[in-house]
């Protein structure tokens, strides 16, 4: 499982110097809908990504990619692959561009934590993601409470999407969700947008895509709801000091 630690940003997040998504996004969440966020990624920075995960393919890091949640292993269920862009030699490809987006993201963790007022774990479950023209996964949800009981489960999931722009809807490809006792409801997966949702509560698919369609997606992961439990998070965790960042401001 790809897991990264999480640095201490809060100072500025705390700051109000970093704020990523939009003020609705905790509201969204809570009513068990998608929320979007467009433009989460800048051009520049989806592009290195891009150029990271070619760099991943031609070192054959990509494997298939199988289901989880509450769906099966069956062969029909999913048609993608899959790389952890963590555990990786980290010469291989762009890093800083991967620690980069692993920031922002780690930015959204804390002001999701904090809004949602559930603690989440400094670490993240992250993979990229390629569907192939016709590449597709049923419908399912990520995290089944029930049949996969454990002290730290998937509590929200995320989704940002590395294609090239100009993604319109005779692409195919987009993401079906099933908000409760709401009609389905599509986004389409636009460069650089971000998608956040409840692991547990969003039932999701991916719709098959006519081009090729590429990802980050992952999750935070928080303490299940159980009084018993102990808490887990006493002591957070650092990255490596010795990468270089990518710099926000390129876009």
């Amino acid at each position: 499982v790809a897991l990264l630690q999480a640095a201490m940003l809060t100072p500025l997040l705390a700051s109000g110097l970093v704020v990523l998504l939009d003020e609705a996004a905790p509201s969204t969440i809570r009513a068990g809908r998608v929320h979007v966020e467009r433009g989460f990624a800048p051009p520049r920075l989806v592009q290195d990504l891009r150029h990271d995960i070619d760099c991943l393919t031609t070192a054959g890091l990509f494997e298939r990619a199988f289901s989880g949640g509450t769906s099966s292993g069956d062969d029909a269920f999913r048609n993608a692959e899959m790389c952890d862009p963590v555990g990786r030699d980290r010469s291989v490809g762009l890093w800083d561009a991967f620690y980069a987006v692993w920031e922002r993201l780690d930015l959204v963790r804390q002001e999701l934590s904090a809004a949602l007022g559930r603690e989440m774990s400094t670490e993240m479950e992250l993979h990229y993601v390629r569907y192939p023209v016709g590449g597709y996964y049923r419908r399912h949800v990520d995290e089944d409470l029930d049949a996969n009981p454990r002290a730290l489960t998937r509590a929200i999931s995320f989704i940002c999407y590395l294609n090239k722009p100009g993604w319109c809807a005779a692409d195919g490809g987009e993401l079906r969700s099933y908000p409760p006792g709401e009609p389905p409801s599509d986004v389409l997966p636009e460069s650089g947008t971000l998608v956040v949702f409840d692991s547990a509560r969003v039932e999701h698919e991916v719709q098959p895509t006519g081009k090729e369609r590429l990802a980050l997606v992952g999750w935070f992961h928080a303490p299940a709801a159980d009084p018993g439990q102990a808490d887990v998070f006493d002591e957070p965790a650092s990255l490596p000091a010795e990468d270089p960042l990518w710099e926000m401001s390129q876009s």
